[in-house]
């Protein structure tokens, strides 16, 4: 009987304490869960580093092949774990046999404040699509792309070093006039993982630098090599239409002469250029040429065979015509130049 009462006490406290037990065993896993869960997801912080550029030498700018050739110095600064003088890759340069990329330092300097250095001389041919649509008034940019070829953007990214960086004073390249530079940082995506299954299923990201320096070509070159010829050959052309009417002959072999002229010089400077689908702005300048010297052929024509047929009596009225498609082809050419300029870009 003992044993009998007890037994029913004995078991309600058992229920008791397993139930107010669980509970709070509960709540204390359920209380730390997110704690650790957010500790793991916590991402850390790219690694930035600084990024330089310092062209001492810049050369031989070839439209033809859309490259160019640089030397400059390259430096780094950063204060993480990786040295990103390692995996860096000069993105656009074409000839990797004949890239040259020798370090200042065999190991990273640590500096006064904390951030580590390394600077690279480097040398080599780039890539850049160069447009002549302005030809012989073109103005080009020479780039070059800086990207880490290992850790993507959640690792490192890059920072360009505005304050030190820039154009050395012995940059010269015959025929331009160095203009303005800049430098940019970007994130590079790329919409393939290249097959690497540790960056993601479908891109990747990349810290960049961009380095751009502007070249002008200098306005000497338009005025007395392409358009002092061609103002020659239309001086040649009106003078024709001030000789008299009945001089045939004399008339249109000047005109005629200037027509082929035109022709070779148009050929000249065509074969420098790189075979574009467009006209440049050399091209629609000689466009306008071309019509006025057949104007002034169709001109010379029309007015001789009606001198030679006797129906040409009134010379006065004729040289006067002439006189006045001089005046109107002058204001025609120094206005399709204005033009032509204002609206090829």
């Amino acid at each position: 009987m003992f044993f009998h009462s007890i037994r029913r006490p004995l078991a309600l406290t058992a229920l008791l304490v397993l139930g107010f037990g669980v509970p709070l065993d509960a709540s204390s896993v359920t209380a730390t869960q997110p704690k650790q869960a957010k500790l793991t997801n916590q991402a850390a912080s790219p690694e930035i580093v600084e990024v330089g550029v310092w062209p001492t030498v810049i050369y031989n700018l070839d439209v033809h092949s859309d490259t160019y050739y640089m030397t400059a110095y390259v430096w780094f600064l950063w204060k993480g774990p990786i040295d990103p003088s390692e995996s860096v890759e000069f993105v656009n340069n074409v000839e990797s046999w004949g890239f040259t990329k020798v370090k200042t330092y065999k190991k990273p300097e640590l500096l006064k404040d904390g951030n580590y250095y390394q600077c690279l001389r480097i040398e080599g041919r780039f890539f850049q699509p160069f447009s002549m649509l302005r030809f012989p008034l073109e103005r080009h940019t020479v780039s070059m792309t800086i990207e880490d070829n290992t850790d993507p953007a959640d690792k490192l990214q890059y920072k360009f070093d505005q304050r030190n960086s820039g154009v050395d004073e012995s940059v010269n390249m015959s025929g331009w006039e160095i203009g303005g530079w800049k430098g940019t940082n970007y994130i590079h995506h790329y919409k393939s993982n290249m097959g690497d299954t540790n960056v993601g299923h479908h891109s990747a990201d990349y810290g960049a630098v961009k380095f751009e320096v502007d070249f002008t070509r200098h306005l000497s070159f338009f005025l007395w090599k392409m358009l002092l010829p061609v103002l020659i050959i239309l001086l040649a052309t009106w003078a024709a239409l001030l000789l008299p009417p009945e001089k045939l002959e004399p008339r249109v072999a000047m005109v005629g002469t200037a027509l082929i002229t035109t022709i070779f010089l148009q050929q000249g400077y065509a074969s420098s250029l790189p075979e574009v689908e467009y006209l440049v702005l050399m091209d629609k300048i000689y466009v306008v040429v071309y019509l006025l010297i057949v104007i002034s052929l169709l001109q010379v024509v029309i007015q001789g065979t009606l001198e030679k047929k006797h129906l040409l009596n009134d010379y006065r009225k004729a040289r006067l015509v002439d006189r006045i498609s001089v005046i109107v082809q002058v204001i025609v050419f120094v206005s399709s130049l204005f033009i032509i300029n204002a609206t090829t870009r």
